[in-house]
């Protein structure tokens, strides 16, 4: 089932320091009490919790397992607490020679992003002083295109602050809240923002989505454009490219369409690769009435979404011929099985009397579960 945001979306935004008294401490943080800070969240201890091991990575290294052992219990103010954070405290104000470097951590549930900071000066109680801004994601989310916004806020604040004395000074550091909300929500919403700190600072960011390298291009794999590729067709478009989109119907497989668009074979195998990557495309197999096809897991999801409902009977009746009703066509879709080829499937439900074309019928049912 396909997610519901392209984006992952920022559960939190918050900002440490390292307070000479305290030790590392959350000075704001964005939706409020999220993130259990007060030593009473750790005797709050649920019998149904359980210990876990809390993860670290820095930039361009896998995650490895802290030595300590530790556990997020419930926050007595609130049920919807991430998690604590004394369980994460070590890396989000971690020692000198993890700072100015990307940090990831993680807990059971969620995964915490900063790029921490410190910046030395005799103005300073301790000759230095250390500040992360961090956000906090889901566990399994796909950081790539964050990373460089986190990046570039600490840089931004590291400026201002060695400029200004911006987020040490009392007069000036409560204005981080207001930053902090600006950047949760116009993240989230807009995927961009633009926040003027002081006549000669401000955040412009925007976030720019990471596409993943496409798998090697088989030549018996078929293309199936998700989007009208000819109506986004330019005069400035690669040659190849252009002369491949016009041969993907969902019919062709890649040898073919190199065939029909008088092209390279591994011009083409890389023109559709260049389309996968931008994911405009997908590819299946070669249908033929010999494939067996199965339901998945989502199903359920298929039978349930109304855009699905409608989409259907348009795209896989012939021309000219009725559309058959959702239920009818989704009782088809129920009874591929393992074992039974598209020829016996067509000739046990007479599919060829409803005006289904058998090909496109597949292909919306692959599409549609990816």
């Amino acid at each position: 089932m396909p997610s519901e945001t392209f984006l992952p979306r920022i559960h939190s935004v918050f900002y440490a320091i390292f307070d000479v008294k305290q030790g590392p401490k959350i000075v704001y943080q964005v939706p409020e009490g999220l993130i259990a800070t007060s030593p009473a969240g750790l005797s709050s201890l649920s019998a149904a919790s359980s210990p876990k091991s809390s993860t670290v990575a820095l930039e361009g290294e896998a995650p490895r397992p802290s030595s300590r052992q530790v556990s997020s219990p419930p926050h007595p103010s609130s049920n919807r607490v991430l998690f604590d954070f004394g369980d994460i405290s070590k890396y989000v104000i971690p020692s000198n020679p993890l700072c100015g470097r990307l940090v990831i951590c993680a807990t059971r549930n969620h995964r915490i992003i900063g790029f921490p900071v410190s910046i030395l000066g005799s103005e300073y109680k301790r000759n230095y002083f250390r500040f992360n801004l961090c956000f906090v994601f889901e566990r399994a989310a796909d950081l790539s295109c964050y990373k460089p916004i986190v990046r570039k806020v600490s840089r931004v604040l590291a400026a201002c602050e060695e400029e200004s004395m911006f987020l040490s000074s009392p007069q000036s550091s409560p204005a981080m809240h207001a930053i902090l909300e600006q950047l949760y929500e116009d993240l989230n919403s807009y995927s961009e923002t633009s926040i003027p700190i002081d006549a000669f600072n401000s955040i412009e960011l925007k976030i720019f989505p990471f596409y993943p390298n496409p798998p090697p291009v088989k030549d018996w794999q078929v293309p199936l454009a998700l989007i009208n590729l000819k109506s986004r067709v330019e005069d400035n478009w690669d040659l190849t490219v252009k002369k491949v989109c016009e041969h993907i119907n969902g019919i062709n497989h890649v040898r073919r369409i190199a065939q029909l668009a008088d092209c390279d074979l591994q011009l083409t195998r890389q023109a559709v690769a260049h389309l996968l990557y931008y994911q405009v495309i997908m590819t299946v197999d070669i249908f033929q009435y010999s494939n067996m096809y199965t339901l998945r897991k989502n199903v359920q999801w298929l039978a349930d979404e109304p855009h699905v409902k409608d989409e259907c009977g348009p795209y896989v009746t012939k021309p000219g011929k009725p559309i058959p009703d959702w239920p009818k066509l989704l009782h088809l879709y129920s009874r591929l099985k393992p074992g039974k080829t598209v020829f016996e499937w067509m000739e046990s439900h007479n599919v060829h009397d409803l005006g289904v074309d058998v090909r496109r019928f597949t292909s919306f049912g692959v599409i549609k579960a990816e």
